[in-house]
């Protein structure tokens, strides 16, 4: 008890600093409204990466690539009889103490897995072309070898994940943000002064686009429309102009479950994804229920 109230005071100290830094900041925004802003501000579970060797993490802990810790009586996901490649694992025991939103099981393991065209080649977003699986089991689990018939050529560079404390401001493109964006001419630079000052005092990388949980962190536009986008297969400028109202109705109900940043030199994911970012995913109402592997899978990339 004494660790989680030490990590919350020192969120706390972190949330008043930033509140402060607001309320301070010299841009031509009312009061009123940065007060409204900093009640938009979330808290983010943030994710470093260390480049490792499988062996030298543990079975069981939050890695990306290398070999999965699963089940013995795994059945490994497949797209149109071929199996997805393993991506990463998040032990949701190591990330719950900065869940302080209460949005996450408190354990068990969480798994991504994304299908690769040997074709293009890369990461292929196509329904059940993707998957995150949950596992409530954390004890009988083995690091597995891979099956037979398995695309090893994608078996990914290892790097260990560690969590810190994080917060995110909504997208400056995102619903909850863009009347301020409308109403003062200079609110994109007083939108990145904060998430700077944000990044610097968590030690946040710029380019770092790993997280679970909090507001999109976003390359383009806010990923919550494209989420509704891809629910309503807007593929063309037409499909845009006519279903844009909807969209954007339905882009409220999503919010960020997991970013992976494929652009991450501790991990080679950008053999196959490039610079892009996987944003999954999640409608509230699942989130809430906890079905986690209920998701939306959506790039964006420079």
């Amino acid at each position: 008890m004494a660790i989680l109230s030490s990590l919350f005071d020192f969120s706390q100290n972190n949330l008043k600093k930033i509140k402060k830094h607001i309320i301070k900041s010299n841009y031509p925004i009312e009061k009123l409204d940065k007060l409204e802003i900093i009640d938009l501000i979330v808290p983010t579970i943030g994710i470093k990466t260390q480049s490792k060797n499988d062996s030298e993490i543990g079975i069981g802990k939050s890695k990306i690539g290398g070999n999965p810790d699963l089940p013995k009586d795994f059945e490994w996901p497949k797209f149109e009889n071929e199996y997805l490649t393993f991506c990463a694992q998040y032990n949701l025991t190591e990330l719950s103490k900065y869940d302080l939103q209460n949005k996450l099981p408190k354990t068990g393991m969480m798994y991504v897995f994304v299908y690769i065209d040997k074709n293009h080649p890369g990461f292929l977003n196509k329904e059940s072309s993707y998957k995150i699986i949950y596992s409530e089991n954390t004890e009988n689990i083995e690091r597995l070898e891979f099956p037979k018939g398995y695309f090893l050529d994608s078996k990914f560079k290892t790097a260990q994940i560690k969590y810190f404390k994080y917060y995110t401001l909504p997208d400056d493109e995102n619903y909850k943000i863009k009347k301020y964006d409308l109403k003062y001419n200079d609110f994109d630079g007083f939108h990145e002064n904060i998430v700077n000052f944000i990044d610097n005092l968590t030690n946040q990388q710029v380019d770092n686009f790993h997280q679970v949980l909090g507001e999109d962190r976003s390359i383009q536009s806010s990923v919550v429309f494209d989420f509704a986008a891809k629910k309503l297969d807007i593929k063309t400028i037409e499909d845009y102009k006519s279903k844009k109202t909807e969209a954007q109705k339905i882009s409220k109900n999503y919010s960020i479950l997991l970013q992976l940043d494929c652009n991450d030199e501790n991990s080679d994911l950008s053999r196959f994804g490039g610079s892009a970012v996987i944003y999954f995913g999640i409608e509230h109402e699942n989130l809430e229920k906890r079905n986690i592997e209920n998701v939306i899978m959506v790039f964006q990339s420079t």
